[in-house]
């Protein structure tokens, strides 16, 4: 005797819903900690720019301190992003690092290449600021 379809249904539904969730991110991407360190002698703001003007500040970062980003690594393509709450991924378009004030007009980008072309667990990058925010090329950390 099968079971009808009006008493399956509900059955279905638990079951799909309580099923095993895929992590936000494939198991094979890598999660990195990118460290801006000001090298400067004023403060720096620093802003992740995501697709669709979205954007994150990271706090402001004093003259001789750092701060520290945890973005994941795509391992398919080097892309590069933050899982959203809801498991999609805020996709990177560029991190900016400028003034706290007049920012806009100070900015200068963190070179995101060598962390899309290779995979590294940690890595450093040096801003200053002079006209505009200059940052070197991200250098692995050694552990």
């Amino acid at each position: 005797m099968m079971m009808p379809w009006s008493r399956l249904a509900p059955i279905l539904l638990v079951c799909c819903l309580t099923a095993p969730v895929k992590p936000a991110f494939a198991t094979a991407d890598l999660q990195t900690s990118l460290t801006i360190r000001n090298d400067g002698g004023e403060p720096l703001k620093c802003v992740i720019l995501f697709g669709h003007w979205v954007t994150s500040d990271i706090a402001d970062i004093a003259p001789g301190r750092s701060g520290d980003v945890k973005i994941m690594r795509a391992a398919k393509d080097g892309a590069l992003y933050v899982p959203r709450f809801d498991g999609r991924h805020m996709m990177i378009e560029r991190i900016a690092c400028g003034r706290t004030t007049g920012w806009w007009e100070s900015i200068g980008d963190v070179p995101l290449l060598p962390l899309r072309e290779k995979a590294e667990a940690a890595s450093e990058t040096r801003c200053k600021l002079g006209e505009h925010a200059v940052c070197t090329a991200p250098q692995p950390l050694t552990p």
